[in-house]
C-alpha cells in the first residue's frame, strides 16, 4: 500500500479541521475582526487551491516537464513562506501533494494545464 496517498489527504484533513477549529473559537462580534478572519481564510482557500491545481498539472505533464514543474513548485513554496508564512506555505504544499495523487484523463488534463498556466501567470506577476 503506498502511503503517500494516504498521508497527504489525513495532512489536508488535519489542516481544514484546524482552521475550522481556529475560525470557530476565535470569531468576535466586532465586524472588523470577522472581516479579517474572513479575509484571511480567503487567503488559505487560495492557497490551498493553488496548491491542488499545481499537484494536478504535475500528473498531466511527461517526465522532462514534470522537474520544471516541481522547480517551480518549489520556488512558489518557497515565495509563499518568505511572504506569507510557513504555515500557509504548508497549506500550498499539502495540498499540491493531494493534487499530484489524482489521476486525470487527457481531457481533463487540458482544462488542468490551462488553468494552472493562467494562475501561475498570475502569480509572477504579482512579484
Amino acid at each position: 500500500m503506498n502511503t503517500r496517498k494516504l498521508i497527504l489527504p489525513a495532512v489536508m484533513l488535519m489542516s481544514v479541521l484546524a482552521s475550522a477549529v481556529y475560525a470557530d473559537t476565535h470569531v468576535s462580534n466586532d465586524t472588523a475582526a470577522n472581516a479579517e478572519i474572513q479575509a484571511e481564510e480567503k487567503i488559505d482557500e487560495g492557497f490551498k487551491k493553488f496548491g491542488y491545481l499545481t499537484g494536478l498539472a504535475l500528473g498531466c505533464v511527461d517526465k522532462a516537464q514534470s522537474t520544471q514543474l516541481e522547480r517551480e513548485a518549489m520556488d512558489v513554496n518557497a515565495k509563499i513562506t518568505r511572504l506569507f508564512g510557513i504555515d500557509r506555505a504548508f497549506l500550498f504544499t499539502a495540498a499540491f501533494g493531494y493534487g499530484s495523487s489524482v489521476e486525470l484523463n487527457i481531457e481533463e488534463c487540458k482544462t488542468v494545464l490551462e488553468k494552472y498556466e493562467a494562475r501561475i501567470a498570475s502569480f509572477r506577476k504579482g512579484e
